[in-house]
């Protein structure tokens, strides 16, 4: 006997079939379950989908409605391969559930969905080829085996007195990586002996203060260093993170505050350890931005560096002598002046003068914003 062609029996339980035909030749339940030797109570299970064909009951079927037993076997056959599949897709989602749920111990996933054009994408396999493939890692296994060798709190440079959660940092130190690789100016080669100049050639940007992000972008990239601009994530409490992935060292900075004392003060920072603390060769030392001890000696030095080289020390010595015994409230026109005089942002002045005083309400009127 020929199939009916508009129905799909891969879906469609061979029950449903025979009331089908029961009801097209007019057959009552009650009579046709008399008829093959059957209860009322099994064979409408049957109908109903509630019980499976077997070859028994096929063979009194072929009897009665002169069809095939092997055609109502593979109508049942079809459709427990049907539920077969069903059950493995349900096992598969499950699956990914679970991944998609471990995934969240190691990856702060809605910082990447915001950080990545498009987001993670739709459904949970998308979301999960997408971090495996930001990570460059081909399962959970690897991922953990990343976060756990890769992750030191130690490279960052935090705000102080902030904790940073490990998974945000982790993700977030990846995204420094992601933009690196990414990065779209055009770079020289990195001179280790031009510090000294770079230096120099930074301070009349801090002054200026115009356009100032993207002319520091613009000279450190003539100087073969990458500067990149990140948001400081909830968890990821930092002012900057220096690494070299590539030919060439990359700074990170997250402008908290959108303070121009602060950029400054972090921008120097970085500089001194990629000038001298990084090592490219090194995988211990190819991250630096040590903040985790601040007594340690990488974190004194570079601290050390960019106060020098922002405010030379004779002068500020000069400076705090000669205004000693002022008030603090009192100082902000003697801060412009200073500025003034040494060709210096007033707010860096200031920013140096609140955090050696301890004192942070003063110098009202001084402009810190970045512009």
């Amino acid at each position: 006997m020929a199939r009916n062609r508009n129905v799909d029996y891969s879906t469609i339980h061979p029950g449903i079939i025979l009331g089908q035909e029961l009801e097209k030749r007019g057959i009552r339940q009650k009579d046709f379950a008399s008829t093959i030797g059957m209860p009322p109570s099994v064979l409408n299970s049957l109908i109903n989908g509630k019980r499976s064909f077997t070859p028994d009951i096929a063979i009194l079927l072929e009897a009665a409605l002169d069809k095939e037993a092997s055609y109502w076997l593979s109508l049942q056959a079809a459709r427990d391969i049907e539920v077969a599949k069903m059950k493995t897709d349900y096992i598969r989602k499950q699956e990914e559930i679970e991944t998609w749920r471990t995934i969240q111990d190691y990856c702060n996933t809605r910082i990447l969905d915001r950080f990545i054009d498009g987001g993670l994408g739709a459904s949970t396999n998308q979301k999960i080829n997408t971090v495996f493939n930001f990570f460059e890692v081909k399962n959970i296994e690897q991922l953990h085996t990343l976060f756990v060798s890769k992750l030191n709190p130690a490279f960052f440079r935090k705000s102080e007195k902030r904790l940073n959660d490990p998974i945000s940092l982790f993700t977030w130190q990846y995204m420094a990586f992601a933009k690196s690789n990414s990065y779209k100016y055009n770079l020289v080669s990195f001179n280790n002996s031009s510090i000294e100049s770079l230096v120099k050639d930074l301070k009349p940007i801090f002054y200026q203060n115009k356009g100032t992000e993207e002319n520091i972008i613009q000279l450190l990239s003539k100087y073969g260093i990458k500067l990149i601009i990140l948001p400081n994530e909830n968890g990821t409490h930092i002012d900057g993170f220096s690494f070299w992935k590539g030919d060439n060292p990359t700074i990170t900075l997250t402008l908290r505050g959108k303070k121009l004392d602060i950029l400054a003060f972090t921008l120097f920072h970085e500089i001194c350890h990629v000038y001298y603390h990084l090592d490219r060769h090194n995988p211990e030392i190819s991250c630096i931005s040590i903040d985790g001890e601040k007594t340690s000696h990488q974190e004194q030095e570079a601290d050390k560096f960019a106060n020098d080289h922002l405010i030379s020390p004779i002068d500020w010595q000069i400076f705090k002598a000669k205004y000693r015994g002022i008030s603090h409230y009192a100082m902000g026109p003697f801060i412009r002046v200073f500025a003034q005089e040494h060709q210096l942002h007033p707010s860096i002045v200031l920013g140096r003068y609140q955090h050696d005083y301890k004192v942070f309400d003063n110098g009202r009127g001084i402009e810190r914003s970045i512009n």
